[in-house]
């Protein structure tokens, strides 16, 4: 007889605790959860990388349709750098998140979806919200004259972003003129099964559990050269690569700053945008206001965006894909209930 593996498949990347055999847990050796090896620090990093990207999109909301354009392609540069520290630092977790615990490509394509989409369905809410809101005020959504750089409209489309979320990525796409920061998550969307695959090829049981994974992988691979042209999404794969080989030789991290207790990072970067074009639409018309009136609306909306994500933090996140989670429970003690002799993958 097989051992057979039980998979702790709750909701949530925090939680890292791989399951033994005959049902023994033994905890992962980096203890991401409690912050032991220095795992815990890179919620501070991810936090500090946003608010790069949050005040890069402050300046050019608020101050460059005033003719503060100076600063533009530096703040421009540094976000994206930003952009690109987030996928490297996704890569690093989530290839360590891999080898630890083991479960199968399923749990963990649960864990994500759980991750990934209560926020990002919030911020989506937010955006016919806020693009509600403005219509009923009377206020114009379109891209406003005289704005510089800043040539923004409160533009969505619903339809094409169901069909991404429906097929994590592959189809469709999220990103709008109300809330383009999100065109980054695609491309995260995709690493992760990329990640999920490579890893589950490597640890899959039998060889055609490895077999319908490099078929998998080569399927998806297909699907991505499609993006081959675009030098920014090649370039963001190569930095998620890197830090998912990265995670292959890190064990420990030193510590050197300090950690923060309520990881916002990935709400504030998907709630900030729209937050920020419902404010500049509904106070840039019909005049643009003085210097003192831009730093102050761009202060408000960095404020709103960071109460937001807190309230998403406490409220939203912690219920993160826990149906979802229990079922894969449920399904996989099933199968494992079912006579050997089948594939395992």
């Amino acid at each position: 007889m097989r051992r057979r593996r039980r998979a702790c498949c709750r909701g949530g990347g925090a939680d890292i605790r791989l399951a033994g055999t005959r049902g023994r847990r033994v905890e992962a050796s980096d203890n991401t959860a409690n912050g032991k090896s220095g795992w815990k620090q890179l919620d501070t990093a991810r936090l500090l990388l946003a608010l790069i990207v949050v005040l890069s999109h402050a300046n050019y909301v608020f101050l460059t349709p005033l003719g503060y354009t100076a600063a533009l392609p530096v703040m421009e540069w540094m976000a994206r750098y930003a952009v690109l520290g987030f996928f490297v630092l996704s890569g690093l977790v989530i290839g360590r998140s891999l080898a630890d615990r083991r479960d199968g490509l399923v749990p963990f394509m649960v864990r994500r979806v759980g991750r990934i989409y209560p926020p990002l369905l919030v911020s989506f809410l937010l955006v016919v919200a806020i693009d509600r809101a403005l219509h009923l005020a009377g206020i114009s959504t379109e891209a406003l004259p005289n704005a510089g750089p800043m040539v923004n409209s409160f533009s969505y489309d619903l339809q094409r972003a169901a069909l991404c979320l429906a097929t994590f990525g592959f189809r469709g796409w999220l990103s709008s003129e109300a809330n383009a920061a999100l065109w980054s998550l695609v491309i995260e969307m995709r690493c992760y099964v990329v990640a999920g695959l490579l890893a589950q090829t490597a640890f899959a049981r039998t060889w055609l559990g490895k077999a319908a994974c490099i078929l998998a992988l080569a399927y998806v691979l297909f699907l991505l050269a499609d993006d081959g042209a675009d030098s920014v999404i090649v370039i963001s794969y190569a930095a998620f690569l890197f830090g998912l080989l990265l995670s292959l030789v890190v064990r420990r991290i030193p510590q050197t700053i300090p950690a923060v207790g309520t990881d916002i990072s990935y709400s504030l970067y998907i709630f900030h945008s729209p937050i920020m074009l419902g404010l500049y639409f509904a106070f840039y018309q019909p005049s643009f206001p003085a210097l003192g009136g831009a730093l102050a609306l761009g202060a408000g909306a960095i404020v709103a965006a960071l109460g937001l994500s807190l309230f998403s933090a406490r409220f939203i996140e912690p219920f993160r894909g826990r149906a979802l989670a229990s079922a894969c429970e449920r399904l996989l003690a099933a199968a494992q209930r079912q006579p050997v002799g089948g594939s395992s993958f």
